[in-house]
C-alpha cells in the first residue's frame, strides 16, 4: 500500500531500509550523571526498524543543559551509553545518528550540574516558565548571562568536542538543533540577539554562529554526514522574530552554501510539543527548501502514512519522520507495512522519569 514509504531509500551517503526517519524525541529519563538511561539501549533497539534513528537532543557540554533528566554527550561515561544505543540501532539494520543541542537562555540553574547558569546571545528572559525536579509548579526562567567572546568560543568547541564523542560512540552522523527556540536559534532571532558585535546585528551576522558551529562540526564528521533541523515560523520557547521568513531562508541558503548534508524541516503545524492548527504554512515551508537547498530533505510533524506516501511520490521531499507515533509504537514500520492502526500514546508519561511509558509500549500481536 505504501509502496515509496516502505521501499529502501539512498540518502545522502547513506542507503536506508525504508524512507521512514524517527525523529529527535526529548524523553526527560537521563541518569544524575546526564549519561543516557540503563534501558535506553533497549528502548531505541525496539524502534530499530526505522530507516533512519535520529536520537534525543543531547548536551553537548554542562551548561548547555535546560530541562531535567536530558543526556549529554561530554563525558566518557555519557558516551560509552550511547555507543551500547549505536549498536542496537545498528542491529536493526538502521542509521545512527544524534541531534546535537544547547539550550541557551531556556534553562534554571535547577536542572543543571553544580555551577552552571543559563546563558544566551543577550540577557533577554524568557517569556514562560520552566520545570523542575525540585519545584511541584512551573517556574521562571531566570535571566540568562549574556555570553562573552569566551563563552561563544568555548560553546563552538564544545560542538566540536560533541562530534568527537559522537564519532566515537559511532553515530552515522549528526544533527544540528538549530529549531524551536533554543541556542542557535536564539542567535539567529531578532528578539533574543540583541548583539552589535559580530555575532549580532543584520541577520546574516546573526547567523555567524550557526556558521561557527557547522565549521567546527564539518572538522569531525564529513559535511554530507551532517544535517540540520529547522522550525520555520515556530514561535516555541519565546521566539519573536520580526522576519520569521527571511530567517528561515537565510537559515536555508546558508546550509546549501556550507554544503550541508540534510536539512530537516518541523512544519508549523507543531510548534515544540504543541500541536497547531494546519495551514497553507505547512506546504509552504517545504516549497522553500526545496527552491532553496539542493540537498536532501526529511519533513516532520502531522504526517500519516497516507500523507507521507503522497509527499514521497510526488518528490517533495525525501524522507518523512513520525515522532510522537513512534514513542508508543515501536514497531511503527511493521504497522504501516500491515496496515495495523497506531496505538494511542500517553502523553502524561511523555516526559516522566522511570520505564512506564518508555520501553513498555507492547508490539502488535
Amino acid at each position: 500500500m505504501y509502496e515509496k514509504l516502505l521501499s529502501p531509500a539512498k540518502f545522502g551517503p547513506w542507503d536506508l531500509t525504508s524512507h521512514i526517519v524517527m525523529p529527535p524525541l526529548t524523553r526527560n529519563r537521563a541518569e544524575a550523571d546526564f549519561s543516557p538511561n540503563q534501558r535506553a539501549p533497549e528502548y531505541y533497539g525496539q524502534r530499530n526498524s526505522a530507516g533512519l534513528v535520529i536520537c534525543e537532543a543531547t548536551q553537548v557540554s554542562p551548561e548547555a543543559t535546560g530541562y531535567p533528566r536530558t543526556p549529554g554527550i561530554w563525558s566518557e561515561a555519557q558516551t560509552a551509553r550511547w555507543t551500547e544505543i549505536v549498536s542496537q540501532i545498528h542491529a536493526g539494520g538502521a542509521k545512527a545518528l544524534i541531534q546535537l543541542w544547547h539550550c541557551g537562555r531556556i534553562g534554571h540553574p535547577d536542572n543543571q550540574p553544580e555551577g552552571c547558569f543559563p546563558m544566551g546571545p543577550s540577557a533577554v528572559q524568557p517569556g514562560l516558565p520552566i520545570y523542575t525536579d525540585t519545584a511541584e509548579d512551573l517556574v521562571e526562567n531566570p535571566v540568562p548571562k549574556e555570553m562573552t567572546e569566551e563563552d561563544v568560543q568555548w560553546v563552538i568547541d564544545s560542538y566540536r568536542s560533541a562530534c568527537a564523542n559522537a564519532k566515537k560512540a559511532g553515530f552515522d552522523g549528526v544533527e544540528l538543533h538549530a529549531a524551536n527556540g533554543y541556542l542557535v536559534d536564539q542567535f539567529a532571532s531578532t528578539n533574543t540577539n540583541l548583539r552589535t558585535d559580530k555575532w549580532g546585528g543584520s541577520l546574516d551576522d546573526r547567523l555567524n554562529f550557526m556558521r561557527a558551529v557547522l565549521t567546527a562540526m564539518m572538522e569531525v564528521y564529513p559535511k554530507e554526514c551532517i544535517g540540520v533541523r529547522m522550525s520555520p515560523y515556530g514561535t516555541f520557547n519565546d521566539i519573536q522574530d520580526e522576519d520569521p521568513n527571511a530567517k528561515y531562508e537565510a537559515m536555508l541558503k546558508l546550509c546549501e552554501e556550507m554544503g550541508v548534508g540534510y536539512v530537516h524541516v518541523i512544519r508549523p503545524v507543531v510548534s515544540g510539543n504543541i500541536q497547531m492548527e494546519a495551514s497553507g504554512r505547512d506546504v509552504e515551508v517545504i516549497d522553500t527548501a526545496r527552491r532553496l537547498y539542493s540537498g536532501p530533505l526529511i519533513a516532520a510533524a502531522g504526517y500519516t502514512p497516507e500523507s507521507a506516501e503522497k509527499e514521497l511520490e510526488a518528490g517533495r521531499v525525501d524522507l518523512v519522520a513520525f515522532g510522537r507515533a513512534f514513542v508508543s509504537n515501536p514497531d511503527l514500520v511493521r504497522r504501516v507495512a500491515e496496515g495495523i492502526p497506531f496505538a494511542e500514546g500517553n502523553p502524561d508519561t511523555y516526559y516522566t522519569p522511570g520505564m512506564t511509558g518508555y520501553i513498555d509500549y507492547p508490539m502488535a500481536s
